[in-house]
């Protein structure tokens, strides 16, 4: 009896440990999924006049935190069927019905501008643009009501999303103008409105971090042949001299803004021989193994921030500095 017990216990203690750790695991996945592309959902707001916190929290529902297939394999966020006027790439997948045709885009960017036009030019979703455009229980319903899902708790469940991870603040941000950006073209236009040959101001209080990080795993390749490493579990490569992010966002698929935001570049746009370019968010803090970097000659938070993959604000924030700290030869930085 009493092994039997001890045996129910362990047994109990193992099951709770992995409905925990399962869900630690999904809410990382819903964080990352959040912080790739919450700016995209305010662009897409200022742009089309859709609540960030409804494309976000529908994005998260119908590509399964961006790990469904077909969000994986063919950028399709938002489940968007092919229908009568689709011309591009299409896949299919069963649904409601077996092998229904849906859409394939070339990055998931195209796929969060074609979600909007959807929404904006489909004479059955009119109505939600009459709606406050913070009212996201509304436009829920209301998306639910004018048949965009066939779920019958679909409203709810866009609702809880945006409440248990307060994506409604993005739409005040909107709102209150906190966030900006200067190019409001879309990734295909942006290729006719570029000036390439204008080079940037360098900044030199910013190390260019032409070294190599010896801990780093290569996870693919580029179009140009070159290697995609992590670090920290954040993808990074080796920029070319006087490549600039204009390139690097078209290779990638993502805005320009994303390349200067990841990498703390300021108003520079143009990158030097060997420069470490991440291509998506750093991490919070480093890798478990390292807790302090210690303060070498020539280095700047900024060179510690692309060494170990971690966001400067965190770095900030853990060491209690700002941008007019001064650093000195042999200072601990705390990197977790």
């Amino acid at each position: 009896m009493i092994k039997s017990l001890r045996l129910f216990v362990v047994l109990l203690l193992s099951v709770t440990w992995h409905s925990v750790a399962l869900a630690q695991n999904k809410s990382k996945a819903v964080m990352d999924y959040i912080e790739q592309y919450k700016d995209i959902a305010m662009r897409e707001m200022l742009d089309y006049k859709i609540p960030a916190s409804i494309t976000l929290a529908q994005g998260l529902l119908e590509s399964g935190n961006g790990n469904s297939e077909l969000a994986k394999k063919s950028n399709n966020h938002f489940g968007i069927k092919c229908h009568k006027d689709w011309t591009g790439k299409r896949t299919y997948h069963d649904d409601d019905e077996k092998g229904e045709c849906f859409r394939v885009y070339d990055c998931p960017e195209d796929s969060y501008r074609d979600h909007s036009v959807f929404l904006k030019k489909g004479q059955r979703y009119a109505f939600l643009f009459d709606l406050e455009i913070t009212d996201y229980e509304a436009w829920a319903k209301g998306l639910k009501k004018a048949g965009y899902a066939t779920l019958p708790v679909y409203a709810n469940v866009l609702i809880k999303l945006i409440e248990d991870y307060n994506l409604a603040q993005y739409d005040q941000m909107v709102v209150k103008g906190k966030f900006k950006y200067k190019d409001n073209k879309t990734i295909k236009q942006r290729d006719n409105k570029k000036d390439k040959s204008q080079k940037d101001k360098v900044d030199n209080s910013i190390v260019y971090a032409p070294y190599k990080i010896t801990d780093s795993e290569i996870v693919g390749k580029t179009p140009d042949d070159r290697y995609i490493r992590e670090n920290n579990n954040v993808k990074f490569i080796y920029a070319r001299e006087g490549e600039s992010v204009y390139d690097l966002a078209d290779m990638f698929c993502i805005y320009d803004y994303q390349i200067v935001k990841y990498n703390n570049l300021g108003k520079r746009r143009t990158l030097r021989d060997n420069e470490i370019i991440y291509i998506e968010p750093k991490k919070n803090k480093a890798m478990r193994r390292y807790e302090y970097h210690t303060i070498q000659k020539g280095e700047t938070l900024s060179y510690v921030s692309r060494l170990y993959g971690v966001k400067l604000k965190s770095l900030f924030k853990m060491n209690d500095m700002d941008e007019n700290s001064v650093l000195h030869i042999g200072d601990n930085i705390r990197l977790r």
